[in-house]
């Protein structure tokens, strides 16, 4: 049981056993395993629910109970089979005629409906591998059979499902004809390479087909036949835990608050508020009762990325990491800091009756009071002020200076302490002049205070904003954006948390229960002079990366994706395509290898796959609009067929027809196989100039209105770190019809790249476009109007 089985082993080689014993996290933990196994079951047999089984399994014992001896309820066939299986058991001839038939019509009626509920769910997984209903355009007549494939979905989909109700129902991840994906990658690089260049890489992928190729594509195949999918464990593995690169920066992801809105201007309100909403977000998650997501409330994603936004935590390692997730603890707490100082903060409290309860809003608020005054007055000392730095370091030195400094005595038990919180507030100490500097502090603040290898990290100022850093290997940014943005909502939801005075609803209020908390349990360390050394070299190379990334946070107010609309353009499609132009002029005529990132979650365990966003449609605009001679219509003819061209590439990406993660599904393959590929090689070493992806928004149905009446709300959302040392990384996002926010980063060190300058090359890119397409408006006005 968590917490409570230790084992030791001293230098001398001798182990201890210590065995505590918490009758409440016993029993919360008993109760939480019948839970699994209940919904364990429930998830196997969906959309059987206990209800349809009580009242079907019910009508058939009573109707058969009640049947006469003579009836074919009593001796037909499938009675003569149930009567022959009751005689396997003799202890049940001992009992009564009625009871025996009873009990063997629930098992005919319950082995019955599973059996009907193994049928609907082949038929729905079967169903769902079906996708046409992707290549619908807006305004396109549906057709009968994708109205009628629409209706059997949602019939066969049952009512109100839970978390995980559909894992069972999902598809597996395909893999692609292996001719499909190099025909793909060829289009992919052409508008990149030289006509001598494209042609080599050509016959490096003539090549892979007659040798290697197909014993890979082979493999891969084979092991669709043995997983769930076959992407899952290697995404992670080798794209995540085998990175020895820091993952500060590298790696992280950061996420904003509002903008325009503040719900209470006190940090240990806003604190409180936060760490409340993530338990409650959490708790749904726990006990399953977050409704799953579907699009256009019929089509369900992959859920399994939720179950370890919390209680998880990434452990180096001196070759590989792992990623520690831990069952939830009854005894629930978050782990603080603050200064340089590390508190434990628990949510599940005594209150006045004597019975365990989940803290109140207002008893958080005087804890984190607590650790403000308590931080101020002794703050952490020199060395110990900078333990995190070590997450954010090189993860093999990060592995080594785990295994010598903290792997007995209190530094193990503190270090457990904070790894196993269910998730980490740290509370800033100053707040950020904007909006850029702000961002900059979550993604990797002053690199020794943030803890980068905890799952989630929300961060508060002292004027009561926040904002989230989270880590990317065990989710993707579209899962933590969904609790991020759950979370904000329910600050203002049920009249919201907070006062007008800004403390939260019930702080130091005679009419609602006052308990005086034990305070926050400040966490202590051991850290000697040679383990002070070592975390000053890891703040010092933290440092230098932080000094590095060259931030800048955009904020498009001439038009937004209202006018792109207007313009029958794909608003994602628009600003890839201004981001190409963009570059072309900021790196003086070079084209970018360009990934952004998609999802595959209509498939069982998906993650991502890359939409290459350069294509000969869009270098072909972009060539056209540094082309003075061509006119709008010729620009705009170019602008529909590239804009077409990355629709077709993204949806392509959602149901499993990239390129990316096949490709390096087959790198995998062949390393471990032995085999030396030199095309897979050339492909998969080609650098991602530009890093890209599109913030999500509006995955909250129902609990606010962005576009309307909580537009003063919205978030700008968040960011990354590039890729490539001489590249960019942009996150964007439409939050409504009038603005546009990006998130640009690059790196001082390199000579090509200034995130200002790209950011003004994007925005005379979106003005260029924009002025091309009401031209062309225009002139096609006056042209219907002499016509």
């Amino acid at each position: 049981v968590r917490g409570d089985i230790s084992i030791m082993c001293s230098e001398e080689g001798t182990y201890s056993l210590t065995f505590r014993f918490n009758p409440r996290r016993f029993k919360e933990n008993l109760k939480r395993t019948v839970f699994r196994v209940r919904k364990g079951v429930l998830n196997t047999v969906w959309p059987l629910t206990p209800g349809i089984w009580g009242a079907v399994t019910g009508v058939v014992v009573v109707r058969v109970v009640t049947a006469k001896p003579g009836s074919w309820w009593r001796s037909g066939s499938l009675a003569n089979l149930l009567w022959n299986i009751d005689n396997m058991f003799p202890w049940e001839k001992n009992l009564p005629t009625q009871v025996r038939v009873g009990w063997l019509s629930l098992v005919a009626g319950t082995l019955g409906l599973v059996g009907i509920s193994f049928v609907q769910r082949s038929i729905l997984k079967c169903l769902l591998t079906y996708q046409g209903w992707m290549w619908l355009e807006h305004g396109q007549k549906v057709s009968t059979v994708t109205k009628v494939w629409f209706s059997m979905v949602k019939a066969l989909s049952g009512m109100k499902p839970s978390l995980y109700n559909f894992q069972g129902c999902l598809p597996s991840l395909p893999v692609p004809p292996l001719r499909q994906t190099t025909d793909k990658f060829l289009l992919s690089v052409q508008p990149l390479l030289s006509a001598e260049e494209f042609e080599d890489m050509k016959g490096k992928v003539t090549d892979f087909h007659k040798n290697e190729g197909w014993k890979l594509q082979a493999y891969l195949k084979i092991r669709t036949l043995y997983t769930t999918s076959w992407l899952w464990d290697w995404w992670e593995k080798y794209v995540y835990l085998r990175g020895r690169s820091p993952i500060m920066v590298n790696s992280n992801y950061y996420v904003l608050d509002a903008i325009a809105y503040k719900p209470t201007h006190l940090q240990a309100a806003r604190s409180a508020g936060l760490l409340l909403a993530a338990d409650r977000f959490k708790a749904l998650v726990d006990w399953e009762t977050l409704e799953p997501i579907r699009i256009q409330r019929t089509i369900p994603w992959c859920m399994k990325q939720y179950e370890r936004i919390f209680d998880t935590t990434r452990v180096p390692g001196k070759e590989i990491d792992i990623v520690m997730h831990y069952e939830p603890d009854p005894l629930r707490y978050a782990a603080v800091s603050r200064k340089g100082v590390w508190y434990k903060v628990d949510l599940v409290v005594r209150g006045k009756n004597g019975k365990w309860r989940t803290a109140l809003l207002h008893e958080l608020e005087k804890q984190f009071q607590i650790i403000i005054r308590d931080s101020d007055a002794r703050p952490a000392p020199e060395g110990e002020n900078s333990i995190a730095a070590l997450t954010g370091w090189h993860r093999g030195r990060w592995a080594e200076a785990r295994e010598n400094f903290f792997w007995e005595g209190v530094n193990k038990e503190s270090l457990n302490m904070v790894e196993k919180a269910f998730c980490h507030i740290h509370m800033y100490d100053e707040t950020p002049a904007d909006m850029t500097k702000q961002a900059k502090s979550l993604l990797h603040g002053d690199g020794k205070s943030l803890w980068f290898d905890k799952s989630v990290t929300f961060g508060t100022y002292p004027n009561g904003k926040a904002g989230m850093m989270a880590e990317h290997s065990y989710a993707d940014a579209l899962t933590v954006a969904h609790m991020w943005e759950w979370v904000m909502t329910e600050e203002r939801m049920h009249n919201g948390m907070y006062r007008d005075d800004g403390h939260c609803k019930g702080f130091e209020d005679a009419s609602v229960e006052q308990v005086n908390l034990l305070p926050p349990v400040r966490v202590q360390w051991k850290i000697e002079v040679e383990a002070c050394k070592v975390i000053a070299e890891a703040v010092a190379a933290n440092k230098e990366l932080c000094d590095d990334l060259d931030l800048v946070i955009m904020t498009h107010s001439a038009f937004g994706k209202g006018f792109m609309k207007k313009a029958r353009v794909s608003p994602d499609a628009f600003f890839q395509i201004a981001m190409q132009l963009a570059y072309k002029r900021d790196s003086g005529g070079k084209r970018a290898l360009t990934y952004e990132a998609s999802v595959t979650r209509l498939f069982a365990q998906g993650r991502t796959e890359t939409v290459r966003s350069l294509s000969n449609e869009s270098a072909a605009f972009v060539d056209a609009m540094m082309d003075a001679s061509s006119s709008p219509a010729e620009r705009v003819k170019k602008l529909n067929a590239a804009a077409d061209k990355h629709a077709n590439l993204y949806k392509n990406a959602m149901v499993g027809a990239g390129i990316d993660r096949h490709l390096f599904g087959l790198y995998i393959v062949s390393v471990g196989l032995g085999y030396d590929s030199p095309f897979l090689k050339a492909a998969l070493r080609m650098p991602w100039t530009l890093s890209t992806s599109q913030t999500p928004q509006k995955q909250t149905e129902g609990r606010w209105k962005p576009e309307k009446e909580d537009k003063h709300t919205i978030s700008p959302g968040g960011g990354f770190g590039p890729v490539a040392d001489d590249g960019y990384g942009v996150s964007y996002m439409f939050p409504n019809d009038d603005v546009i926010y990006a998130h640009i980063s690059s790196k001082h060190s390199s000579s090509n790249t200034s995130s200002q300058r790209f950011e003004q090359n994007i925005a005379q890119a979106l003005a260029d476009i924009k002025e091309t397409v009401e031209l062309h408006m225009e002139e096609t006005k006056a042209a219907k109007k002499s016509s």
